[in-house]
């Protein structure tokens, strides 16, 4: 499982991750509390992970959906609350289709072979992605990432098409059923946390650690056009649309 692997304490440890977290307090209210507890329910989850499996799959699963609520926290003030506002933030299977948008845009990257690093010169992440050339490097914004591969900006990040809205709702369904597996017993027996453990770790701290960086880059350049944060939230629309609107209260609060 190494090759390439990092664990959810390497990339903690990471300048990126840190540069990220220590802009937390660039953020307000709602979106900044909500970061700062998804970060720390990220250390409870490797804290926990060797003596409670169980402790440690929750607190992971818990800080990605604490970093999905910061970004629409976010989302909400700064120019896209037409969409956002349709998020139930007390619906975990509705806070599901944030993250899995953002871990198809994740993988999609890692394809890309789209490096990021701190900015030299601006108060900015920053990214290096392939070009039939060579390399071209700019500061990394929400801005700088297009949906589709029609996009008139030659130097956008483009992440593929929108996810068919059936598989998405089918993934968020299947997250919120893993949610419940996490922390009720049935008749077959009590929970035993995630079966790859380490690995699902990691991969909650990366979403968290990215959707925490969309929140902070809403609140450090306001003025940017996010056509991606209303693509993303618009199909999420879509799929509370075509699944009746129904807010499923009855899954827990948040």
């Amino acid at each position: 499982m190494r090759n390439g692997f990092k664990s959810s304490s390497e990339m903690l440890k990471e300048e990126i991750s840190q540069w990220i977290i220590n802009k937390i307090d660039k953020l307000e209210d709602r979106a900044k509390f909500s970061s700062i507890n998804a970060v720390r329910f990220l250390h409870w989850s490797n804290d926990t992970s060797d003596m409670s499996p169980i402790l440690a799959s929750f607190s992971a699963m818990h800080a990605t959906e604490e970093a999905v609520a910061a970004f629409i926290a976010a989302a909400k003030v700064h120019g896209h609350n037409k969409y956002a506002k349709k998020v139930n933030l007390h619906n975990h299977k509705i806070k599901a289709l944030v993250s899995i948008f953002a871990q198809r845009m994740s993988l999609i990257l890692a394809q890309g072979e789209v490096s990021i690093a701190i900015h030299p010169k601006q108060e900015a992440l920053a990214y290096r992605v392939p070009t039939v050339g060579g390399y071209h490097y700019d500061a990394l914004h929400l801005s700088s990432f297009s949906i589709g591969d029609e996009d008139d900006e030659a130097n956008s990040i483009l992440l593929g098409d929108t996810p068919l809205l059936e598989d998405v709702a089918n993934e968020a369904r299947r997250v919120a059923r893993l949610r419940n597996d996490l922390i009720y017993a049935t008749e077959n027996g009590c929970p035993t946390g995630f079966i790859n453990l380490e690995y699902e770790i990691a991969r909650n701290t990366a979403l968290s650690i990215g959707l925490i960086w969309a929140a902070v880059d809403m609140y450090m350049h306001p003025d940017h056009n996010r056509r991606i944060v209303d693509q993303v939230l618009s199909g999420m629309a879509g799929v509370i649309a075509n699944n009746g609107g129904k807010s499923c209260k009855t899954e827990g609060s948040a």
